[in-house]
């Protein structure tokens, strides 16, 4: 049982190291001579990295993705980028480095967010990496030596982090080698750089090189070399050393006094070291003499002459931190942490004079061990101290804060204390066993992922009906929740988990598609071989459920192994510790207040009195109240079962999301009831409850479930700095802590809420508890925290620049993406929306490690800060609908208010998806108000759905509102619903109004008539146009459009007042104009058709004289018998004739080419020669009759032998 696991007061927020774009990883393969028989010389080499993951299985994973070593490296005499982390990856063979800064200038149109990865041809020796900053040149310096013993030193200048092309340049230019003597002579054990110009290496023999340069470009170093019993070192190099022990590492064999930390003075006139024997030892640089040397603990040699033999493990990463603290009682220069593992104890050493043996050291505070208890903190017998960090206070030791790395097995767990070193003893021996602080993991260990409600692999089986989702979905939403597992991680568990299916034949899963698709494929392909011929449903889904559970498994060990941790660092720009995981970088920031007492909640429960941290985060008692009530609801809730959890989530939301004429107190019984609340409370439940507050529940007050639900907000302090945008890492840990705090949250108002509806109903509660007050509240912030938490899951396909720098990035994948139908970048609505308002709120100085969680509370609190809920809801809305998300705002437009606007803004989205009725519902619903209110377009439409021009038609009157919405259905081209909002724009206009509009409106009114074959309406509305050539082309469209479609019976119906000369006009010229009479439409018998209804006889016997005219003269001369056209052409033109009086019945044509003898007519003379004709009634009858006698003897085979112009003889 542990007695003291410390206050946890810190969490960490793991963000995931992933490209930023495709493209934006480079490699480079630096030179180096081989270790080869032949002494081969690798060439250099520069790619851009696809990072695709298709085809990578779990060893492949293991090389690109997990480091074996890994930091932090801080600049700080250039601003942007200033972080830096580097891993070791693929055995020590390469080196990848990136900038991990939070913020840069708000002016930087650029953002550094490429990765470097550097492969080198030998391993890197451990502990053999040292980074360094040139004062006069915006660079990163890197050095390292090889198994090779080959040293680099690597100039990486600012712009290869920004720009792909600044690598371009040779790569020997920034890339040096260089094999110094020293080097080559002996096993390089640790390497440090003091700056660009100086490195300090120990060496397996005990030496330390100190190497020198003039210029920071030149490749010759000069060489020092520090060592006790300098004289005998070319003895040993011939001679065993008998009776000196030898520590293993790496392949090499390590001297008692070789030197495992190092370190530079702050005068830089000494080399400290920490040895492996257990010794503190100062170099003289100038000298090269050997001053002070301390065991670590102070311990006096024997009687003997020698202390008792103890051997620090070499790879310790950890043992020795110069802190510039001057001054004191005994007069330091400055101090010197140790940290021995021997005991597990730090000490603080002042330095007065590191040449003098015998006064040149003091313990700083003898009178105290200074002992981490991590054997009770962690709970383990055996542990391991890996980093620590001793930050010293704003008064010199006082505030000092201590942060430790202790590692027990396979678990790493980070801790922190402050103190002052000058404290009362007995004070300060109690603060270092009692007063210790632990870090959280967070929510993405495998643990926390166990325990999250919504990891469907957790959940019984039973509970997942009560789901609206299918099985499927609930997985693809856990697995591809943004931040929480990598492509990398998802496609290497795909492969895997596709090579059990493919060695059966009978087999095969798809290899293209989304990795969702893939998944869920490969999963239902599993499930079917499982199942075999069986066709059972049941059967079915145990089986899918089961292939899901084995495809986590292998998610869940990749997962696992990503989370090993590497070392802590701290940022002392930012007083920020970090953690460098395998796969990870964690952010340790501290936590908010409902964050402390949920973490702590079994120390709060244990005592009313807190002690140490714990009492300073929650001093009074009425916080002390306050953190009972929270984790007694928290307890409350859990112990019902899941269904019950369900079904309580869904009756708040129904009652958040739907507009319902009830009192508070109707709303409270109506969702107790269809929980079932009462059936299933325990005498035990409350019985424990009354335990877990400390109190009876008649004794909670309003104000105390108040003041609960402050703790979910924060404090705004100190003013906002715009000239910050974030940067990539600072985006990620804001939406990474940004999820985590609203699903905290969510949780927190769900206890809340359920300890409200049982209080209701009890009796004897106190006067100053008023359960209405609380629910309003309670609900209020439940949604904002249902929208927020919706921005925060929900990714969508058209990511928007989050800053200048991300401007021109954005722009040019968008311009490269286009036509893909997956963008490249995934990004929450969350940061796509508010990315850009990150640095618009007040910020104050001296976070430290509150940065991050101010910062993310502040970012959320400031959507709904400068605006209500139905303004957020519905700014988000039109972006969505800008951005095209059509599907995303479907999903969205639940929490849509009942306004105006919304409802407009639900049109817009149904008639995007195509719903036209609905849309039209939606339109018609906010018509009023939008058209004739005081209705602003200018303030609600933040996302410029709707353009300039049409802006206009809003509060200007029924007919300019229905013809925007008529637009709208014009380019959707759902052309009915542009008919029936044209009639009602027509329709609500009275008196004499906008004669353009109305003439728009008609003609926009034909138009779609015509597209959707409403002719009557099409007739209706040409016969209203004023314009008479605007009326003229519509008549010829209305013509053409429904002859064409075949409705001439229509068309001769309409009544055409004052349009019948028109109306002829128009089909003759179409008579005219027609090339082919026999597939063509039939102009000439609909104008035919169209005399006779208005009693023109000869006028319809003149255009059907006309067709026959030309039937006479088409290509083919000798009719088939069977074709009939002439001979009922001839009777329908004598039937018109004869239905006039004798005198009348003639009719004026064209003469016929062929009638005269001669063709030879001049050029511009034939329309002269051709002169007009008088045709009589009896004419052509005669005609009528010869044609009769034609085919008769055609049909009798009396065929003409001459032209039919000709005279013909009948045989």
């Amino acid at each position: 049982m542990v007695k003291n696991g410390g206050s946890c007061l810190y969490k960490e927020a793991r963000l995931n190291i992933e490209p930023a774009y495709p493209g934006s990883t480079i490699s480079i393969t630096l030179p180096a001579i081989s270790t080869s028989t032949f002494g081969l010389q690798t060439r250099p080499k520069r790619a851009v990295v696809a990072n695709t993951y298709t085809d990578q299985d779990d060893d492949a994973f293991a090389k690109r993705h997990l480091a074996s070593d890994g930091s932090m490296f801080f600049r700080k005499h250039h601003e942007y980028p200033r972080s830096f982390l580097w891993r070791i990856l693929d055995g020590r063979k390469t080196l990848e480095i990136q900038a991990a800064d939070l913020d840069h200038d708000a002016g930087h149109k650029f953002e550094a967010n490429l990765t470097l990865i550097l492969h080198f041809t030998s391993p890197i020796r451990p502990f053999c990496v040292a980074f360094a900053e040139p004062e006069d040149r915006d660079a990163l310096t890197v050095f390292a030596i090889t198994t090779a013993n080959e040293l680099y030193a690597i100039n990486l200048y600012r712009d290869f982090f920004v720009k792909p092309s600044a690598s371009e340049q040779e790569i020997e230019d920034w890339c040096k080698r260089t094999a110094p003597n020293l080097i080559q002579q002996n096993v390089p054990y640790r390497l440090v750089a003091t700056s660009v110009s100086e490195l300090l290496i120990s060496l397996e023999n005990g030496g330390i090189v100190r190497l020198t340069r003039s210029s920071k470009d030149d490749v010759v170093w000069n060489e020092a070399l520090y060592q006790q019993n300098n004289w005998s070192l070319s003895l040993r190099g011939v001679l065993p050393w008998k009776g000196e022990q030898k520590i293993r590492f790496d392949n090499a064999e390590l001297h008692a006094s070789s030197a495992a930390a190092i370190a530079l003075s702050p005068d830089s006139k000494h080399i400290l070291t920490v040895c492996l024997d257990h010794k503190l030892r100062a170099w003289n640089v100038a000298s090269g003499r050997t001053g002070i040397q301390k065991d670590l603990l102070g311990e006096i040699e024997n009687g003997h002459g020698k202390a008792a033999t103890y051997f620090i493990g070499p790879s310790q990463p950890t043992l020795m931190q110069v802190v510039n603290i001057p001054g004191g009682v005994e007069g330091a220069a400055y101090h010197v942490v140790t940290y021995s593992p021997k005991q597990h104890q730090f000490k603080f050493w002042g330095i007065r004079d590191a040449d003098d043996d015998q006064h040149g050291i003091y313990d700083a505070q003898p009178h105290v061990d200074l002992i981490p208890p991590v054997d009770e903190l962690m709970d383990v017998t055996v542990w391991t101290m890996a980093e620590f960090y001793v930050i010293p206070g704003p008064a010199l030791w006082r505030g000092t804060e201590l942060w430790i790395r202790a590692r027990s097995g396979p678990s790493s767990k980070v801790y922190s204390l402050k103190f002052d070193l000058n404290e009362d003893t007995s004070r300060l021996k109690q603060i270092w066993r009692t007063e210790w602080t632990t870090v959280d993991s967070g929510p993405l260990t495998v643990d926390a992922l166990r325990k999250n409600p919504s990891n469907p692999g957790e959940r019984g089986q039973g509970s997942l009906d009560l789901y609206d989702s299918s099985l499927t979905e609930q997985w693809l939403e856990f697995l591809f929740y943004p931040g929480r597992f990598t492509v990398a991680t998802l496609e290497t568990a795909l492969l895997i988990f596709r090579r059990g299916l493919e060695r059966s034949r009978s087999a095969r899963t798809p290899q293209r598609g989304s990795l969702k698709d893939r998944i869920c494929a490969t999963i239902v392909a599993f499930a079917t071989k499982r199942q075999g011929s069986e066709s059972d449903a049941d059967k079915f889904e145990d089986a899918v459920s089961a292939q899901w559970q084995a495809f986590y498994g292998l998610v869940k060990d990749l997962h696992k192994r990503r989370g090993e941790s590497l070392s802590l660092v701290y940022d002392h720009e930012l007083d920020m510790p970090w953690l460098v995981l395998s796969d990870y970088l964690s952010a340790i920031r501290k936590c908010s207040d409902s964050e402390t007492i949920a973490l702590n909640s079994a120390a709060i429960a244990r005592s009313h009195l807190l002690h140490g941290p714990l009492h300073r985060t929650i001093p009074t008692s009425e916080a002390r109240d306050v953190s009972r009530l929270l984790n007694a609801a928290a307890s409350f809730r859990r112990r019902f079962p899941i269904s019950f959890q369900e079904e309580l989530k869904r009756q708040l939301e129904m009652d958040i999301l739907q507009s319902r004429s009830l009192t508070v107190v109707d709303r409270m019984e109506l969702m107790e009831a269809n929980c079932d609340l009462t059936q299933l409370l325990t005498e035990e439940d409350l019985s424990t409850l009354v335990e877990e507050l400390g109190t009876d529940v008649k004794h909670l007050s309003t104000d105390m479930f108040l003041r609960a639900l402050q703790t979910l907000g924060y404090e705004e302090q100190g003013r906002a700095n715009k000239r910050k945008q974030t940067a990539r890492y600072g985006l990620n840990a804001l939406v990474s802590i940004s999820q985590e705090t609203l699903d905290a949250n969510y949780n927190t108002l769900l206890d809340l809420l359920l300890l409200i509806l049982f209080m209701q109903f009890e009796e004897d509660l106190s006067e100053d508890f008023d359960a209405s007050e609380v629910f309003v509240e309670l609900v209020d912030q439940f949604k904002d925290c249902l929208v927020l938490a919706w921005f925060a899951r929900t990714v969508w396909s058209h990511p928007s620049p989050t800053g200048l720098g991300s401007d021109a990035l954005m722009k040019s994948l968008n311009e490269a993406f286009k036509s893909s139908s997956r963008f490249p970048i995934t990004q929450t609505v969350l940061e796509g929306i508010y990315g850009r308002l990150a640095f618009k709120f007040p910020m104050p100085r001296g976070l430290k490690s509150g940065l991050l969680t101010y910062w993310s509370r502040a970012w959320i609190a400031f959507v709904f800060k400068e605006q209500n809920f139905d303004s957020v809801v519905e700014d988000t809305m039109g972006i969505l609908l800008a951005q095209k998300e059509y599907e995303m705002a479907m999903e969205f437009s639940k929490f849509l208010p009942e306004g105006n606007w919304a409802t407009y803004l639900k049109g817009r989205m149904h008639i995007a998806l195509g719903e036209n009725m609905l849309a039209s519902v939606c339109f018609q619903k906010a018509a009023y108000n939008l058209a004739l209110g005081l209705f602003n377009v200018e303030d609600s439409d933040s996302a410029a759905l709707v353009s300039e021009a049409e802006r206009n038609y809003f509060s200007e009157g029924l007919p300019k509102y229905y013809h925007h919405i008529m637009g709208l259905f014009e380019k959707a081209k759902a052309y009915s619903f542009a008919v029936d909002f044209a009639r009602l724009g027509l329709g609500s206009m009275v008196g004499k109004e906008d004669e353009e509009l109305k003439t728009e409106l008609l003609q926009r009114l034909f138009t779609a008539s015509i597209q959707t074959s409403r002719f009557d309406e099409a007739y209706s509305a040409m016969t209203r146009h004023s314009d008479k050539a605007l009326k003229h082309s519509s008549l010829q469209s209305l013509i053409t459009t429904m002859v064409t479609q075949s409705r001439t019976e229509t068309l001769l119906r309409f009544p055409f007042i004052g349009l019948t000369e028109d109306v002829d006009e128009i089909l003759s010229n179409l008579c005219h104009n027609t090339l082919n009479l026999t597939s063509g439409p039939p102009y000439h018998q609909i104008l035919y058709s169209f005399r006779i209804s208005r009693n023109n006889f000869r006028g319809a016997a003149s255009i059907l004289h006309e067709r026959l005219q030309r039937l006479k003269t088409t290509s083919s001369k000798v009719h088939d018998p069977a074709d009939e056209s002439l001979t009922q052409c001839y009777l329908m033109i004598i039937n018109a004739l004869s239905s006039v009086s004798n005198e009348d019945a003639y009719i004026l044509a064209e003469q016929r080419r062929d009638d005269g003898a001669s063709t030879n007519w001049a050029i511009g003379k034939a329309k002269k020669m051709l002169k007009r004709q008088i045709v009589t009634l009896d004419t052509l009858r005669k005609e009528y009759q010869a044609e009769l006698d034609r085919v008769a003897a055609i049909e009798t085979g009396q065929f003409p032998f001459v032209d039919p112009g000709d005279e013909m003889d009948i045989l």
